[in-house]
């Protein structure tokens, strides 16, 4: 029984299937909502409370995202890079999104276990964009799942 050969260095890889119109509009979406939230990572790592003053939240959502633990941010951290990466690694059809994305969930579960659950008033703090962290998770969680099956057909590489 002769098995397919493995990759080698020494030998060419095998041409891959060209990324299809919805990987394109999937990671090109979400490349564009990670680019807002890693200036949006910085700024609040930057400037802190200022950065959230001038984004008009008031006096106690300052208050709480002020007081986030460490633990937390690394979560939000990792989810905001994580998707940053993930996304420019779909759109340049490598395996590795899969994993970046994973990373990215990974984190996210950590910021929402926080935010919706261990703390008090994140749900309040968050305002009308409470729900975002659970909508964000689960699209992530579609893109693991869908970076998993590119790289089964051979599309990511």
């Amino acid at each position: 029984m002769n098995a397919a050969p493995r990759y080698h260095p020494s030998r060419p890889s095998p041409p891959s299937r060209p990324l299809p119109w919805h990987a394109w509009v999937l990671g090109g979406l979400f490349l564009l909502y990670s680019l807002a939230a890693s200036f949006d990572h910085v700024m609040s790592i930057a400037r802190g409370a200022a950065y959230y003053r001038d984004s008009g939240m008031s006096e106690s959502q300052v208050a709480y995202f002020l007081a986030v633990p460490h633990w937390a941010v690394a979560g939000w951290t990792l989810s905001v890079w994580g998707g940053l990466c993930g996304s420019a690694a779909l759109l340049l059809r490598r395996h590795v999104a899969t994993g970046l994305f994973a990373v990215s969930l990974a984190g996210s579960l950590v910021y929402m276990l926080h935010v919706l659950v261990l703390s008090e008033g994140g749900r309040e703090a968050m305002g009308a964009l409470w729900a975002m962290p659970m909508i964000l998770g689960a699209l992530t969680a579609v893109l693991v799942a869908y970076c998993q099956r590119l790289t089964t057909a051979g599309v990511l590489r």
